[in-house]
């Protein structure tokens, strides 16, 4: 990984803690489940990138990444039921009187619209998995999981935040700029096949389909570890890629700049998480 760590947000604790204990007061998680994101660190995917930021965006989102980690676990687990403690609708709840006004208030309508797709996306790439993985969708081809993981990770309403957080807006011609959308594709590329490598373990044990080292095992006729080593090589090539398109925004002015510097050090910091966090130290 060519990318430098950096020190976690020196009030990274109370982050933590305070996201943790937001997640089961709503009912988003039970005493165990609460046990469970406090031993990942997931909190730690917030403050790895952010150093200097204000205390009340930091602790914003850091419950925006609680949220989406809990939401991807119930749709990991699905029961179907749409009422009672630990359903859909604690989600919604939390998401619509907890999370959505305070982050909506001082952005711009644009950015809401932007953020509000991203976030559907994110929740239909969790429903196709789902879908993939109880045999309701049919195995996707290489290129369909690609594009479905890229949304399914989460990566994209994260790096929305990044305004967010530093409470100023980037112009849409930056946001939509080759460059610009390469960096984003490629950051999240690079996190979620991480996972996939990370996760594989416990995917094979769930019956999970969707996870790249599997297709790629499945569809090119690889043993597990020669899938596992082609998947690498993919991250590395998608690195590469994040890398270069950093090195095109830092020409084009402060605000692209600061957009490739942030996406990249979120980068490194999912790559930390996933090797240190005990959500998959067990499954290595």
């Amino acid at each position: 990984m060519p990318i430098p760590s950096q020190p976690l947000h020196p009030r990274s604790p109370e982050l933590e803690e305070q996201a943790y204990d937001w997640a089961a007061r709503h009912g988003l998680v039970d005493a165990a489940g609460r046990r469970r994101l406090a031993a990942s660190r997931v909190v730690t995917l917030a403050t790895s990138y952010y150093h200097t930021a204000p205390y009340p965006e930091m602790a914003l989102l850091a419950r925006w990444y609680v949220w989406l980690l809990a939401a991807d676990d119930w749709f990991d687990r699905a029961a179907g039921s749409t009422e009672g403690p630990g359903t859909w609708s604690v989600f919604q709840r939390a998401l619509v009187r907890e999370l959505w006004p305070p982050t909506a208030e001082p952005m711009s309508a644009a950015w809401r619209r932007r953020f509000a797709r991203h976030l559907r996306d994110c929740l239909a790439g969790y429903h196709w998995q789902a879908g993939v993985r109880l045999g309701l969708r049919p195995p996707p081809t290489l290129a369909q999981y690609v594009a479905w993981r890229r949304l399914s990770f989460g990566a994209h309403p994260i790096f929305e935040l990044i305004q967010f957080v530093e409470r100023r807006e980037f112009a849409a011609a930056l946001l939509t700029a080759a460059p610009a959308r390469e960096l984003t594709a490629a950051a999240s590329d690079v996190m979620a096949w991480t996972n996939d490598v990370r996760s594989l373990r416990r995917d094979l044990a769930a019956g999970e389909h969707a996870n790249l080292v599997l297709l790629v095992r499945d569809r090119l006729g690889h043993d597990e570890a020669r899938a596992t080593a082609a998947v690498q090589r993919m991250v590395a090539a998608r690195i590469d890629h994040l890398l270069a398109a950093r090195r095109t925004l830092r020409r084009l002015g402060p605000d692209a700049r600061l957009l490739g510097d942030r996406v990249t050090t979120a980068v490194r910091g999912a790559w930390d998480w996933h090797h240190d966090s005990a959500r998959y130290a067990a499954l290595a």
